[in-house]
């Protein structure tokens, strides 16, 4: 607990609603669970940086590759992207500190703090509706699609509708309804978005949530994207985010993470 308070205190945001709405405490979170459970989370991590790869190789230029859900870095091949590329854009809400002392030697490489979605101001404050990937024109105020090459979306998709709509559950009180109309349209823009750019697009992204008992019995299942079409799934692994004993439930979970590079 004292490694997460100390990252609590001692992380920079750039984007105050990041610490208000939770996402830091998240992060951190997440971090320390990784550590407990290196075994399960490690494959994961490189099954994304080999994923990553294939999509490069793909590419026929490479200024400015993209990834949109950077965050720890573990799951980014960070050397092999600073050789190919001219810029590396490396976009989340929160990096901590292990994340920004690794960019350090890396002249090309970016950390930017940025809301993909455009969507959390407005929902801190009770919005219900998330606002489009682009604009009228069909640009992004914060990117310039037209000089990206490969656009990356890393472990993001089904994470986007969790704490804006569990934020306004709690401080808003909308119904279920709400927040299923809300989820789906914040992936729903998400892939707008990636499907805006003309480079190669990589989609890493859970497609399929499994409960199961100390038996090894999948005791529950459901769809983290909300039901929502995606693209379809080229190759998939299963990641055990949450092994036996991890947390005071009698069940682990395991996520399905499908691949689209397209």
């Amino acid at each position: 607990m004292l490694w997460e308070a100390w990252q609590y205190f001692t992380t920079p945001v750039a984007l105050p609603l990041a610490k208000e709405m939770g996402f830091l405490e998240e992060a951190i979170a997440m971090a320390a669970r990784r550590k407990r459970c290196r075994a399960e989370w490690d494959t994961h991590f490189q099954n994304c940086q080999t994923t990553i790869r294939e999509a490069v190789e793909r590419c026929t230029q490479k200024r400015k590759i993209v990834i949109m859900g950077a965050g720890s870095l573990l799951d980014v091949p960070l050397d092999y992207l600073a050789q190919e590329f001219d810029e590396v854009c490396l976009i989340d809400l929160v990096f901590l500190k292990d994340a920004r002392k690794r960019v350090k030697p890396f002249s090309n490489v970016r950390l930017i703090e940025q809301d993909v979605t455009d969507s959390l101001a407005a929902c801190q404050k009770g919005a219900v509706q998330a606002k489009p990937a682009l604009n009228p024109q069909g640009h992004k105020a914060w990117l310039d699609l037209s000089e990206v090459d490969c656009l990356v979306s890393l472990n993001l998709l089904s994470q986007l509708p969790l704490i804006p709509v569990s934020w306004l559950m709690k401080h808003f009180g909308i119904s279920e309804q709400q927040a299923d109309v809300l989820a789906k349209q914040l992936i729903n823009e998400h892939l707008n978005l990636l499907n805006a750019c003309s480079g190669v697009k990589c989609l890493i992204a859970d497609r399929w949530v499994t409960e199961i008992d100390t038996q090894g019995q999948e005791v529950d299942g459901f769809d983290p994207l909300w039901e929502v079409s995606v693209p379809e799934v080229q190759k998939s692994w299963d990641w055990r985010v949450i092994p036996l004993g991890e947390i005071n439930t009698p069940t682990a979970q395991v996520n399905r993470v499908g691949v689209s590079i397209y």
